[in-house]
């Protein structure tokens, strides 16, 4: 068999470490940024929205 000289110091850890938590807050950030904007992407109607004011006529909403 053959010897496997590979090893892991602190900072190859804290490096690996970082990497992972790192990588796993964005990750979460990113789908509630998109859990946030899925409304709209899934807004399925032809029609804006509209606002009534007090003289009876409706405004269009953005």
């Amino acid at each position: 068999m053959f010897e496997l000289l590979a090893y892991f110091d602190p900072g190859s850890g804290s490096l690996l470490a970082q990497l992972l938590f790192g990588g796993a807050a964005g990750l979460i950030v990113l789908v509630r940024v998109f859990w946030e904007m899925r409304p709209r992407f899934l807004h399925w109607s032809k029609t804006s929205p509209t606002e009534k004011l007090p003289s009876g006529k409706s405004v269009s909403v953005p």
